[in-house]
């Protein structure tokens, strides 16, 4: 079934090309002027007929006739696909698709969301109050539609395609998220994002322990086994509740400006061989430092005050959001 476009564009350029032959028909069958020519094609297709003339050689009744009945289907034919077109809402869909398009080709920095399901809707909920880029690909068109409803970026696509990779600007991205319903989708896609980008930070959803192992070796730097976290959450809800909902409430909307955030110290910022005391990063900024982590990847948990830090090292904070980005900005720190 020919789309609304098709129809539009195959209408025009038939209508086109019978005005054009027409026109060039009346002025050399009925001695018209160019003017005059175009005057009785407008008039024969539009079925208005001012002032026609039937005393007319049978070259030209013949030429009207043609006119008339190829015209008036080109015009009925382009009609129906702009009628069409209006009814299924193509149009508005079709310009929002662009946009979105060229608003994807220009992501930098971001993340990718492969699959939009179970875990989704939080995933982007939480990366856009984090003020994260991103972009989601969901094959399914029904939670494709209900990201864009939710005024995500979002590209109804297969993610296992390496040309819907590349499509979502893998290249220039920073991370991707591997959520597919099933674990066999989900390495097709680490492998293929470690291919297309071998530095990119590939975070991945495993449901058996023996997927887990495939998604590392495929290229995964984290692997997240659903039913093991809920597990232990659930436990700690059990062993140590308080714990357990203190972390959950960071997820709560009265928490919302409550943020645990890493930051990188860079080379030459002004944080560098400073210690914690030196800073005054609780009196000063109210932000807590949790931990610091080495180059070496080692983790020092609850710093003293005379830890000093060292460009390279990744400085794990608790505080408002408005505080860190303050503190970050001050001394010139990278997040993440």
């Amino acid at each position: 079934m020919n789309s609304p476009f098709t129809k539009i564009r195959r209408g025009d350029t038939a209508l086109a090309m019978i005005v054009l032959l027409a026109v060039i028909g009346y002025r050399t069958i009925a001695g018209y002027d160019w003017l005059e020519a175009f005057w009785m094609v407008v008039i024969t297709v539009s079925t208005v007929g001012y002032s026609e003339q039937s005393g007319q050689n049978w070259a030209t009744q013949l030429l009207s006739i043609l006119v008339i009945l190829l015209g008036t289907t080109a015009a009925a034919y382009t009609f129906s696909g702009m009628i069409q077109l209006t009814l299924q809402g193509e149009f508005d869909r079709a310009f929002g698709r662009r946009r979105m398009e060229k608003e994807v080709s220009r992501l930098k920095d971001h993340t990718i969301i492969c699959g939009f399901g179970k875990s989704g809707p939080v995933l982007a909920k939480d990366l856009l109050h984090r003020r994260y880029r991103f972009v989601i690909i969901e094959v399914d068109p029904v939670n494709c539609q209900h990201a864009v409803d939710l005024g995500y970026l979002a590209l109804n696509a297969d993610a296992t395609d390496e040309d819907t990779l590349k499509h979502a600007n893998i290249e220039s991205a920073n991370a991707i998220v591997v959520a597919l319903p099933t674990d066999a989708e989900n390495v097709f896609i680490t492998l293929s994002a470690r291919n297309l980008c071998p530095s990119i930070r590939i975070v991945a959803l495993a449901d058996q322990e023996s997927s887990s192992r495939k998604l590392r070796q495929a290229g995964a730097d984290e692997v997240v086994m659903g039913h093991q976290m809920v597990a232990e959450y659930m436990s700690r809800l059990v062993t140590r509740p308080m714990a357990a909902q203190f972390f959950s409430s960071l997820t709560q909307p009265e928490f919302k400006d409550l943020i645990l955030d890493e930051l990188t110290i860079p080379a030459g910022s002004e944080i560098e061989n400073q210690t914690i005391a030196q800073l005054r990063i609780r009196d000063r900024h109210e932000l807590l430092v949790v931990a610091v982590k080495t180059e070496d990847e080692s983790l020092d948990f609850n710093p003293a005050g005379d830890r000093v830090f060292l460009a390279g090292e990744t400085i794990l904070l608790m505080g408002k959001q408005a505080d860190v980005i303050a503190f970050q900005k001050t001394y010139q720190l990278i997040e993440g």
